[in-house]
């Protein structure tokens, strides 16, 4: 991995499903949080950029049980849960709502030099933010690495890998930088990431890669 072609991909490390007492919390998901810290002052030190995706939720959402959904309310807008972790709070972050955008005002938040993030209302953020392919497109240009860490392993993790699976890069997840909901459901979702070719590692191993080519 050359830091310059590597790009990292921070998926839903927010309050509700990190720490004890959120509203979807994962087990244990406050564990991840020392590794989350190190990925995140990795990618700052080495100019790596950083993108990624978010929750945020409204009451009309199809995927709330409210709704007749899989999922209780979570990551609400403007509730203190849907918030970032500290850890990874974006220091210059550029929000790309789902919503339609002026093709000019579109183009000039992609220029803007910070962390992009793609907000959602579905699991699936091509289903959950329709301006997703565009930014995949420019946020993927140049890049060969990218890593992907946060959560839940088998649920947005999965969805987000499987959408980069047939790209022109190479893939890698820190196997300590994810948690799943299910631990039964979490092994097997990794046993498929293997057989797509992702390279499962760890944050100690990313940064020893990441310094070999620094």
């Amino acid at each position: 991995m050359n830091p310059a072609t590597t790009l990292f991909y921070d998926i839903d490390t927010q309050r509700d499903f990190l720490l004890p007492g959120g509203k979807l919390y994962v087990p244990g998901g406050e564990r991840l949080l020392p590794q989350l810290r190190a990925l995140t002052q990795l990618a700052r030190q080495q100019g790596i950029a950083i993108t990624g995706s978010i929750c945020r939720h409204f009451p009309t959402d199809a995927e709330l049980q409210r709704n007749g959904g899989l999922y209780p309310e979570h990551c609400m807008d403007g509730t203190e849960g849907q918030k970032k972790v500290e850890e990874t709070t974006p220091q210059r972050p550029v929000w790309i709502e789902n919503r339609d955008y002026a093709e000019e005002e579109f183009k000039a938040l992609l220029r803007q030099a910070g962390e992009v993030y793609l907000e959602k209302q579905d699991v699936d953020i091509f289903v959950g933010n329709r301006n997703t392919a565009c930014v995949f497109a420019a946020i993927l240009e140049g890049k060969d690495d990218i890593v992907v860490y946060g959560v839940v392993t088998e649920i947005c993790v999965d969805l987000a890998l499987a959408a980069l699976k047939d790209r022109p890069v190479r893939l890698h997840v820190p196997v300590d930088g994810i948690a799943a909901l299910s631990e039964e459901r979490g092994k097997e979702t990794r046993k498929k990431w293997r057989s797509w070719g992702v390279h499962l590692t760890s944050v100690a191993e990313v940064r020893e890669e990441l310094k070999r080519k620094a």
